[in-house]
Parts: structure tokens; C-alpha cells; sequence
């Protein structure tokens, strides 16, 4: 049977603040290591956090940094950069137990097409520096659709980089926003590399987080795509409030089809009145 792992997001710099409240959810945690959490001045709240979440032997996975980097960039020092921030977040991801890294390539839709064949070329060297790394801490990068209008682009950078530590993270919000090309291509084009998924919706003209159900994404068709693929997959709610994570978690319960998450919307919302409750 397919296994799916449910997590709720958070900046690694709010840990502190909601940790009351996601402290006892029955779900994992995917910890967003933005570039204000790896700051020196941050390092003990890590230590502190990391040791409570491995502690309590709870799923978990990073959202590596990714505002401002460029790891295809022109420029060496923009490369460097973004080098040293996911080198950061790889150091970082054992101590957290986690195992899976969501990482942004930074191409952007806008860009002369005339640009892509260099723009891979320098993709594929930095993403390959990183494979030694990768595979010495059984460790995983997830290429996260952004500003994707195909899979085309995604499909051809994994095309060259070895399946067991590269693959996807496909973003349903994302999706709605820019792509041009529908699920069934996106699908036929990259379920073979999936490793995991965002989800959240919008109403297909900003990127708005708002609850899955709440905009205009096709979630029967996606649901019943999951449920053909034959591979364990973490699923990430990307919701900026609990009521939206509650509500997130009961039409993925309602309509997904799957088994690991039926009970998920009563778990979740007993462990949110138990919190709530507490504080």
C-alpha cells in the first residue's frame, strides 16, 4: 500500500511562537530554514527545536532557503550564495531527522527562451556538486514547480541527475497560478520522479495559501492521479491559519480517496481544541 505522510509548513523563525500549538498535532513538519533562522544569532533556537522534533521521533522535512538565490546564476557570487544557503540547510536536516529538502531551481517563466540551454547547463553543475552530499547523508532535494508554465524544464534538468536523491515536489497553488500545461501532462511528464507535494489552492490569478477547496484548483483529478501512482509520497498543507489547516485536512480526509488520511480532520481537530484549550 502507497504510504502518505500529512505535514503542516512553518518558518523555522515562528517555531518558537506556534510551538505551543503544533507541538502535539498528529501530523509531521516541514520547517521552512529561511535566511533569517540561519543567522548566527538564531543557532541555539535551532539546537533547542531540532532536539524537541527528532525527540519526539516526529516526521519531518526542510524547505531549504530560497529568496534572493540564484543557483543557475551568472554571477559566481550569487552562485556562491546560494551554495552556502543550501549547504546550510543540508547540515541542518539531520537534526532534525528529516531526510527530504524542498529546493527552488529559481527559473523564472519571463526569461528569454533563448536562455534555457545555458541556464540547465549551469543548473545541472550546481545541483551535481551536491550529490556526494546527498547520497553520504541519505539525504534528497525535491525541486519544488514555482513559476513553471510545462513540466518540460523540470523534466529535462532531472533527466541528468540521479533518481534516488533528485526528484519533485509538485505545488498545487503554484500550478493553478503559471502553468500553461495541464495535470495530465504534468503528471505523464514527472509522477515517476515525485517525492513529494504542496497543497494548497487559489483562485488561478495569485499565489493566495488559501485552504485546499477555497479557489478554483481541480482537486478530483488530482486526487485520482495520486491515487494511481505507485509510490510514497509527504504531503505539506501550505495554509497560514489553523481553521485553514483544519479545513485543508478535511477535504483531503472527504475526497482523497486514501486511507492513511481518513481519520486525519478528527485527529487534527481534537489535537487543535486540545492546544487551544491549553494556551
Amino acid at each position: 500500500m502507497t504510504r502518505h505522510l500529512f505535514h503542516v509548513h512553518v518558518p523555522a523563525s515562528l517555531l518558537p511562537k506556534h510551538w505551543p500549538l503544533l507541538r502535539d498535532l498528529p501530523v509531521g513538519l516541514e520547517i521552512l530554514l529561511d535566511h533569517e533562522s540561519l543567522d548566527s544569532t538564531f543557532l541555539p533556537m535551532l539546537k533547542d527545536y531540532s532536539e524537541r522534533v527528532r525527540n519526539q521521533g516526529r516526521p519531518c522535512r526542510i524547505h531549504a532557503p530560497f529568496r534572493d538565490l540564484r543557483p543557475a546564476g551568472q554571477d559566481p557570487a550569487a552562485v556562491d550564495l546560494a551554495r552556502e544557503r543550501l549547504q546550510a540547510a543540508l547540515d541542518w536536516a539531520p537534526a532534525f531527522g528529516a531526510r527530504t529538502l524542498v529546493v527552488h531551481t529559481s527559473w523564472e517563466a519571463r526569461w528569454d527562451i533563448l536562455e534555457r540551454e545555458e541556464w540547465l547547463d549551469r543548473s545541472l553543475e550546481f545541483w551535481t556538486s551536491f550529490q556526494k552530499t546527498l547520497q553520504e547523508g541519505e539525504l534528497r532535494f525535491a525541486f519544488e514547480n514555482v513559476d513553471d508554465r510545462s513540466p518540460d524544464l523540470l523534466a529535462d534538468l532531472l533527466s541528468s541527475l540521479d533518481p534516488r536523491t533528485f526528484g519533485v515536489n509538485f505545488d498545487t497553488g503554484h500550478w493553478n497560478v503559471a502553468s500553461e500545461a495541464s495535470l495530465e501532462d504534468w503528471f505523464a511528464r514527472l509522477s515517476g520522479r515525485l517525492f513529494s507535494l504542496h497543497i494548497h489552492d487559489n483562485g488561478g490569478e495569485m499565489d493566495e495559501h488559501l485552504a485546499v477547496g477555497q479557489g478554483t484548483f481541480p482537486w478530483d483529478d488530482f486526487y485520482s492521479r495520486v491515487r494511481a501512482l505507485d509510490c510514497p509520497l509527504e504531503w505539506t498543507v501550505e495554509n497560514r491559519a489553523a481553521s485553514d489547516i483544519l479545513e485543508s485536512a478535511r477535504h483531503v480526509a472527504r475526497f482523497s480517496g486514501l486511507e492513511e488520511f481518513s481519520s486525519l480532520a478528527s485527529d487534527l481537530k481534537s489535537a487543535l481544541e486540545k492546544a487551544e484549550g491549553a494556551s
